[in-house]
């Protein structure tokens, strides 16, 4: 199974140029964010699958475009997975023909381009031999992680979220857990904004992954344009874990 990291910035103007959007394999997608726009049309027509983790503009700005420049291209429907309060959000929001067209009754609704799935926290879908579940993280309502594995290696993308103690209880000691890319959005002198948005600042992160090994690698993503040196130099002051910022192109092999 392979991971490539599409786009993994806080937002625009920073040091990584395109917004959170993970390509597992060919065909599954994690996010849709900006860095989407790195795929070619062949690429892009490959994808069936889409788990979104929660429904801010930066991890779905991309998904409109994805059904418009896949329309007709296929035979069979992308089918977007997530949460039903994030689904029920794309629908009103955004797929309701004011921002966009609804791709779910398009060309009509027997065939359409796109499928919703509603995805509840805590089930585990199985794709081909890969395993994804959804966890349920605080952020926004509906807001989830996911765990993807297969055989006895995987990863979690935690998407968006503040302290889930539930989330790392629920993690430590699984053997299918060799990285998680988490958010750290801010730094420690904006722990108060972290707390209301509801997003990690280095201080907050470290304790609420205690319960997680210290042989699990940690991956940094969401960090807040021309705040990024900042924050990983207050990660890196921790003595017991290695912390890294993910970055567009990085690829991973489980």
């Amino acid at each position: 199974m392979k991971l490539q990291i599409l786009g993994c910035a806080g937002g625009i103007g920073g040091s990584e140029p395109y917004t959170t959007s993970l390509l597992i394999d060919q065909d599954v997608l994690l996010d849709a964010g900006t860095g989407l726009s790195r795929l070619s049309i062949e690429q892009l027509v490959a994808i069936d699958h889409v788990f979104i983790s929660h429904c801010h503009l930066d991890h779905v700005a991309g998904l409109p475009l994805l059904m418009d420049a896949v329309f007709g291209k296929r035979s069979s429907p992308v089918t977007v997975h997530a949460s039903a309060e994030v689904l029920h959000a794309l629908k009103t929001h955004i797929f309701n023909w004011i921002i966009w067209p609804d791709f779910s009754t398009l060309p009509n609704a027997d065939k359409p381009c796109m499928q919703y799935q509603e995805m509840q926290p805590g089930s585990t879908m199985n794709l081909g031999d890969r395993l994804i579940s959804s966890l349920a993280v605080d952020h926004t309502p509906g807001s989830v992680a996911y765990w993807v594995r297969k055989a006895d290696k995987g990863f979690v993308f935690t998407g968006d979220m503040a302290s889930t103690p539930a989330l790392w209880d629920s993690l430590a000691g699984q053997a299918a857990l060799d990285m998680v890319i988490v958010d750290c959005s801010f730094p420690n002198a904006e722990a108060e904004l972290a707390l209301i948005s509801r997003h990690f600042c280095p201080s907050s992160l470290i304790d609420d992954i205690a319960a997680i090994p210290e042989s699990v690698e940690f991956y940094i993503y969401h960090l807040k344009p021309g705040q990024e040196v900042q924050i990983m130099e207050e990660l890196r002051q921790n003595e017991h874990r290695i912390f890294k910022a993910l970055k567009s192109g990085d690829d991973f092999d489980f």
